[in-house]
């Protein structure tokens, strides 16, 4: 219950807030102009080098001011070496240099990356160099592990489980990426689908093993469900007897730190809360910016099992074609 004190309190701030507001409002409609230093541009230099035969990349680019709405400069022609043999540029792409087609990096060894190039326009070239050692490979098993306790329960969700064990003594930087083999329709082949193509690190899983060194770690690198993202416009349906393929990446310590930092600057440290992007930092010498790296493969594959009840009849038919029961009943006795 409200007195008369209480009321004539109330009216009397009332009032001088009333008294105040013209004076507030005037006084935030100053004009302050800020004026900020533009840094000059820098060179970057991103690439890395495999274990497996391939063909590799080294990317030059540049750097420009946070509000430069014109178009990108070109960089100048460059030189690339990697250990010494010189790398071509592409044929489509401006600024990319690429080694031969059946380049493989070998374990233990130390690869150095050198780049020379007129940056500045000033008549002479400068240097950049980078160098990387490539680690280990960390063999890797799977299981599909499916997200519910009854033995009757559907087939999907399930998880990839990784399974491998971390070598002790060693700063090891972890990544996994996810593949699926599956066909749209019946009319349709099967494709293999890159599904962690995106730059962030909450589809391409990057791990460090420093809290767990030398154990032996279950990783659920992937939840899988009836529909999964290909791309922002692009989802596949998850059909029985379709291929879930992970590849466990062992990366040089310098270039994982690098991508965590660019990941952590594109879409924040945390997916809940949006985070102010921090400054990203590379093993390149020299002035530029990015990083150089080598990375370890190995590969897990696993099969979606077919249980009654986890796709509508509609979904199968679509897939296998309307004598669906008919190719999955085949496919089972040939699995038993």
């Amino acid at each position: 219950m409200y007195t008369k004190k209480h009321i004539s309190v109330t009216l009397s701030v009332a009032k001088s807030l009333l008294f105040l507001l013209p004076i507030l409002l005037s006084s935030c409609t100053e004009r302050y102009d800020f004026k900020l230093q533009e840094t000059a541009s820098k060179p970057v230099i991103i690439g890395y080098v495999c274990t497996e035969k391939g063909q590799y990349a080294i990317d030059i680019t540049r750097t420009r001011g946070y509000f430069d709405t014109g178009s990108m400069r070109d960089v100048p022609p460059a030189k690339v070496w990697i250990n010494g043999e010189e790398l071509t540029p592409d044929k489509e792409l401006k600024s990319r240099y690429v080694t031969r087609p059946d380049f493989r990096a070998v374990t233990g060894e130390t690869y150095t990356l050198r780049v020379e190039m007129d940056f500045d326009g000033d008549g002479k070239n400068e240097t950049y160099t980078a160098e990387a050692v490539a680690p280990r490979k960390v063999f890797c098993f799977m299981t599909l592990q499916p997200l519910t306790n009854e033995p009757d329960g559907p087939a999907l969700p399930l998880t990839t489980l990784l399974i491998f064990q971390d070598p002790k003594g060693e700063d090891n930087n972890y990544g996994a990426h996810l593949y699926i083999s599956t066909a749209r329709d019946s009319n349709d082949t099967y494709h293999k689908y890159h599904i962690s193509n995106t730059p962030s690190k909450y589809v391409t899983n990057m791990f460090k093993s420093d809290v767990a060194d030398g154990s032996l770690i279950y990783y659920p690198a992937y939840m899988i469900g009836r529909k999964i993202l290909h791309t922002p416009l692009d989802t596949l349906m998850v059909y029985p007897f379709d291929t879930i393929e992970v590849s466990l990446n062992c990366h040089s310590k310098d270039f994982y730190e690098f991508i965590r930092q660019s990941d952590d600057a594109a879409s924040g440290s945390n997916p809940m809360f949006m985070t102010p992007a921090g400054p990203v930092t590379g093993n390149i010498s020299g002035g530029a910016v990015g990083a150089f790296g080598v990375y370890t493969n190995s590969y897990a594959k696993g099969v979606v099992p077919y249980k009654e009840g986890t796709w509508k009849d509609e979904d199968l038919e679509k897939r296998f074609g309307k004598n669906w029961r008919e190719v999955i009943n085949g496919k089972l006795k040939v699995e038993n």
